[in-house]
């Protein structure tokens, strides 16, 4: 979990070089859902690795403005085209949070995140950053194939709920071919 915030995230401006193909999908300001669907020659499905609550990570706390023992909903799931995974995603939405109109996310099942965030008006992109992980990191070792690989991703803090959901996303090399430049 500590991928997810520690001191190797950057700004647009200190972002590493990378490939174009990772740039496209960085880039990319609307919902990564939509976009991603743009581009499959298969069926587009959502693949929940893990959906449940845990304690927030003590790194997380001040970024998403909760207190020590505060609970979000841990939510990790691969984007794919037919059976190749695309995209990566890691989620955490606290669950004081998760009233309301946003009560919908307690289970959201395979739907995708992405659909839904760009759908309500109050939820808006606040903060956007970048890293480069490799493939062995324990933050994607539920993914097979990926080990020998820098994988490039983006965390984005989303506010106007009653605190920040934070969306992280990682490209996978299946994305490489498929910007729609």
């Amino acid at each position: 979990m500590n991928s997810l915030f520690g001191n190797h995230w950057h700004t647009q401006e200190e972002q590493q070089e990378t490939d174009h193909w990772v740039n496209y999908w960085l880039q990319d300001q609307g919902s990564l859902t939509k976009s991603i669907q743009q581009v499959c020659s298969q069926a587009f499905n959502v693949k929940v690795l893990i959906h449940h609550f845990i304690t927030a990570p003590d790194c997380a706390l001040e970024s998403m403005q909760l207190a020590k023992n505060d609970r979000v909903l841990h939510r990790e799931v691969v984007l794919c085209d037919g059976n190749e995974t695309l995209v990566f995603a890691c989620s955490l939405l606290p669950e004081k949070a998760l009233q309301g109109r946003f009560e919908a996310l307690y289970d959201m099942g395979s739907r995708p995140l992405g659909h839904w965030l760009f759908k309500e008006p109050a939820l808006k992109r606040a903060n956007m950053q970048f890293t480069q992980l490799q493939g062995n990191n324990p933050l994607f070792e539920r993914l097979d194939g990926h080990e020998n690989k820098t994988i490039t991703g983006r965390k984005t803090l989303f506010t106007g709920a009653e605190s920040p959901f934070l969306v992280s996303e990682f490209f996978l090399p299946g994305l490489k071919n498929r910007a729609n430049t």
